[in-house]
């Protein structure tokens, strides 16, 4: 049998292992749900660990690693930003300079971390181009117009690649410091967010701004007949100061549009002018770059990963534009995908399997569930077996309940899929605020998710054939249907649009048969899913996770496994 490949990402954010066999992946799982450590760089150690443990091999085992960069190609940052930003840019020099430097050690660190055994093979791969394999080869196209936009890769920020028959061919680039995630990313710190972090609230405080600073925020960035995005520079800083010091916008930009919003600061009308701005003119620019795209292949298929490929919004703009028939969206498609795209370009992908979900984590075992909750009946918790978890949980929230749900294997990607996940009733409309300000301690402006049954989602959602493979992932927003709006209150966001999920019962049996159960009872196919963590924390994991964050959430109920947990008695 031939080894696996192992494909990491780590040193810059959101550091991820995955394992593929050929064209199969057989693990991925992001470090941060197993160290806690939220969108940690950290090497991962035990994201490695957990891919080997759930196929049963030892580290020794693994003879080849696929790289999530190509340190060689970072050396390119520093001439790249001279020639596009010179004068300004002299100020990055250095910073761009040791960020080559820091990449050259990769490999090294790789090896001296000793996990692996001295000889493993080590393969750098580029990272837009890992991100586009962590599309394409994971999609059901064998024929794609592969499109990825990020912040930064060694040098390049956006790509436009064929693919066809299993192979990627590059055909456009966007060279730093223009860049279309550096553009939101921007205005999420000017909004008072924290970049590579926030910027999802950007997009959900967007629909609550009106269109008074539009005109001013499209001077910021443009895209030519040519395809080429070129940001006016002057509004920006992170071209010419080192990472240390980037504020990423300059005075330019306050003159523009009045001073910043400081973190701590309550959010006002500007600023949500300000967001609304920024999310118009991401999608029109998208938009520009993907028509341009099309010029350059036939294809009718769109294949998304990088970054901004997480954009809801956006992605809804894609999936209605008419300017594609199938749109697919990895649902890991920021850095951590590029471990899953890097491996499966080091394997003979010849075979490769297309995605149906994304549960390629961690599996539950009944042993650690049974241990998480060994010591909760001394502190008057109520720990009882149940025979059928759909079945109990669909009761529990027939009830009007909000629990906690934690079941098989994680998902991989910052979306919470039916796996770990809290659950509501989708009608009440009360539940979103006892969840975003009591339960989860979160901004009141960003909305929850439904989860639906993929063969009555469009009983309730203005869902979009080109969409298909995209709602499973809960990665595009679609319009409500508005005689729905009252009947999954709790779902719906202020411009009346959702986050869908459809839920299909091949890929994910047992959250459908939840969700069919609480159909027979509540007479609706839609529950309110949001992830199961508390606020700035990741995705829980383990059972310990789960049963720490529900209790210090105060849910009103646990379905883990095969054990239901209920509160003290009051």
């Amino acid at each position: 049998m031939t080894s696996p490949v192992l494909g990491i990402n780590f040193g810059t954010h959101d550091s991820a292992a995955a394992l593929v066999l050929q064209g199969r992946v057989l693990a991925a799982v992001e470090e941060e749900r197993l160290t806690r450590d939220k969108h940690t760089k950290a090497f991962p150690t035990e994201a490695i660990k957990a891919c080997l443990d759930q196929v049963g091999l030892e580290p020794g085992e693994i003879d080849d690693v696929a790289l999530f960069v190509d340190p060689r190609l970072q050396a390119m940052l520093a001439p790249a930003n001279l020639w596009h930003a010179f004068p300004d840019s002299l100020g990055s020099l250095r910073s761009d300079v040791d960020k080559y430097l820091r990449r050259r050690r990769l490999p090294a660190q790789v090896r001296e971390r000793g996990l692996l055994h001295p000889d493993v093979r080590i393969t750098p791969v580029a990272h837009h181009r890992a991100h586009a394999a962590s599309a394409y080869l994971t999609s059901p196209f064998d024929d794609a117009l592969v499109v990825t936009l990020d912040g930064r890769g060694e040098y390049e920020t956006a790509c436009i690649y064929d693919g066809r028959d299993g192979h990627l061919r590059k055909l456009h680039s966007v060279i730093y410091p223009h860049s279309f995630g550096y553009l939101y990313s921007m205005l999420t710190r000017y909004l008072g967010f924290q970049p590579q972090n926030d910027e999802y609230k950007v997009m959900g405080l967007a629909a609550y701004g009106s269109t008074k600073v539009v005109s001013n925020i499209s001077q910021l960035a443009t895209v030519d007949g040519s395809g080429r995005l070129r940001l006016n520079l002057s509004y920006f800083d992170h071209h010419r100061r080192p990472s240390s010091h980037r504020r990423l916008f300059s005075p330019a930009l306050v003159d523009l549009l009045g001073p910043p919003r400081e973190p701590d600061e309550e959010i006002n009308d500007r600023h949500r002018d300000v967001a609304h701005g920024a999310q118009v003119l991401l999608e029109k620019l998208v938009l520009r770059f993907l028509r341009y795209a099309r010029k350059l292949t036939p294809h009718r298929r769109l294949c998304l990963a990088g970054g901004v490929a997480l954009n809801c919004v956006l992605n809804q703009r894609i999936v209605e534009s008419g300017l594609f028939d199938e749109v697919y969206v990895q649902p890991a498609a920021g850095d951590p995908g590029a471990s899953v795209g890097a491996a499966l370009l080091v394997a003979d992908a010849s075979e490769r399997e297309a995605w149906r979900h994304a549960l390629h984590g961690p599996e539950l075992s009944d042993n650690d569930v049974e241990r998480a909750v060994q010591h909760l009946p001394a502190l008057g918790y109520r720990v009882t077996p149940v025979a059928d978890p759909a079945e109990r949980a669909a009761e529990l929230l027939a009830a009007g309940k909000v629990l906690g749900w934690a079941q098989g294997r994680t998902e991989f990607g910052p979306r919470a899929l039916g796996a770990r996940s809290i659950l509501a009733p989708a009608q009440d409309g009360a539940v979103v605020e006892r969840i975003n300000a009591l339960i989860k301690r979160r901004e009141l402006f960003r909305p929850l998710a439904p989860a639906v049954l993929a063969e009555h989602g469009d009983a309730y959602f203005r869902l979009h054939a080109a969409g298909r493979y995209v709602y499973p992932y809960m990665l595009a927003t679609a319009d409500v249907i508005p005689a729905q709006r009252g009947t999954v209150s709790a779902v719906v966001h202020v411009d009346g649009t959702a986050r869908v999920q459809t839920v299909e019962r091949a890929a994910s049996p047992m959250f459908w048969d939840l969700i069919e159960q609480y159909r027979r009872r509540a007479g609706l196919p839609v529950v309110l899913n949001t992830s199961f963590n508390e606020a700035d924390e990741p995705i829980v994991n383990a059972p310990a996770d789960a049963v720490r964050t529900f209790v210090a959430c105060g849910l009103d109920a646990l379905v883990m496994g095969k054990i239901q947990v209920l509160p003290p008695a009051r």
